[in-house]
């Protein structure tokens, strides 16, 4: 049971989801897709998993959570938050921090640049259900029907 909030660092941050080589595999399986994961990427994603592994105690969290992550980088060299995310999502999975990444309930993401400063500081709590606003669902619904209506 996650009782209070739990903060997670990483000395460097994770690479992103796009650095794998996609390849076309109807020669080989009719599973679908299988993606090559270049060797320097390999590693640090082993290195982020082992991180989150020394910092992580007990057993896996298994309830719906909120997570905030901060990405601190070096420059203002172009980055995708939401594919460098997928790769920590897995990195959690794999650490044994989370059971799941779909226990992700809500996720704010936040880049800050510091010249010559480069980690990833991790807050993860339980996920507190707010009721959505009437209105706003309303609005909804009414948008869809004049979707549906063209």
């Amino acid at each position: 049971m996650l009782k209070k909030v739990r903060k997670y660092y990483l000395s460097f941050v994770p690479p992103s989801k796009a650095n794998r080589v996609k390849l076309n595999l109807r020669a080989y399986t009719k599973s679908g897709k299988r993606y090559i994961v270049p060797k320097d990427v390999s590693i640090k994603i082993n290195r982020a998993i082992w991180e989150l592994q020394n910092q992580h105690s007990g057993e896996s969290i298994s309830i719906p959570v909120y997570i905030n992550v901060i990405f601190i980088l070096p420059n203002r060299k172009r980055r995708d938050l939401d594919n460098i995310m997928k790769t920590l999502g897995d990195c959690l999975v794999y650490a044994g921090v989370l059971k799941d990444d779909n226990l992700i309930f809500k996720q704010t993401l936040e880049k800050r640049v510091i010249k010559g400063m480069e980690g990833v500081i991790i807050e993860i709590g339980l996920y507190n259900k707010k009721k959505i606003n009437d209105k706003i669902i309303e609005e909804l619904r009414s948008y869809k029907e004049g979707i549906d209506g063209i």
